[in-house]
């Protein structure tokens, strides 16, 4: 399936091609319905899951639903609830409409009811939940659009493409330059999501090369989280007003010039 993605120089990961594949149908199908010629970027998710997908949307106290539940999606219903507390962190509350519509869409005739806690978050240990993150970093970041992305970045600062790919799936100090300086921030800000959930997107592709390996080396998606990550829209706070609901329901630093020269031209 995953050769319906119109990508050339990435592709997901074994084994994640099939939730990949339909993460993209389901933005081209809002496009469609929205006769848009591309894709917006951030995508407007919550917009999309209430206009074009037809699904009842809201954000409500579900304290009554547990007092770490985050996001629900109800089967029955066709809807999706995120609680008023994750309207403080941008990235967050993207990310969970995404992975509640990931349920809706993946696992209908699994469960009627599914909910979202704030222990989970992108790499969940449920293989459920792993399924809907991964619809959620597919949706958010599309890959077409974030090879598109990655390739602009590295043309932007004048380097060299193949050299680039070829170093970025190692641990190196030239990589963790490249990754923390140059493309994790612009990817942040250009997907609207989060630092953890860009690292989980990233670390989910790898090139269309034999024997790959991901794109985003194991070691420096550990220790990304330690990084600091600037502006992250996961730190901003959502301006959406809530309304009322229908239903009840190696860490080191390179910033040098130096750092850069195995990547130039």
């Amino acid at each position: 399936m995953s050769a319906a993605l119109p990508s050339q120089v990435f592709e997901p990961i074994r084994g994640h091609r099939v939730i990949e594949a339909q993460a993209w149908a389901c933005l081209e199908r809002c496009q469609r319905k929205l006769g848009l010629d591309d894709i917006p970027l951030p995508v407007p998710i919550d917009e999309w899951i209430e206009g074009p997908l037809g699904i009842r949307f809201g954000i409500t106290d579900l304290s009554y639903l547990g007092k770490d539940v985050l996001g629900g999606a109800f089967v029955q219903e066709r809807e999706i609830l995120i609680d008023q507390r994750v309207l403080e962190h941008e990235g967050r509350f993207r990310f969970t409409c995404a992975h509640e519509l990931g349920h809706l869409t993946l696992h209908r005739r699994v469960s009627g009811i599914f909910h979202e806690t704030e222990a989970m978050g992108p790499g969940s240990a449920h293989r459920i939940e792993r399924e809907a993150d991964r619809f959620a970093a597919a949706f958010l970041m599309p890959l077409p659009l974030l090879e598109r992305e990655l390739l602009r970045l590295l043309d932007e600062a004048g380097l060299n493409r193949t050299k680039c790919i070829a170093r970025m799936m190692y641990a190196t100090p030239e990589s963790e330059w490249l990754w923390r300086r140059r493309l994790l921030p612009a990817l942040i800000e250009r997907f609207g999501v989060s630092l953890s959930a860009a690292v989980f997107r990233c670390r989910e592709i790898q090139p269309r090369i034999h024997l790959a390996i991901p794109l985003l080396p194991p070691d420096l998606a550990s220790a990304a989280g330690s990084w600091p990550s600037g502006r992250d829209p996961g730190d901003g706070r959502r301006t959406r007003a809530v309304r009322p609901v229908q239903s009840r329901r190696a860490r080191r630093r390179h910033s040098r010039v130096r750092d850069v020269a195995p990547f130039l031209h």
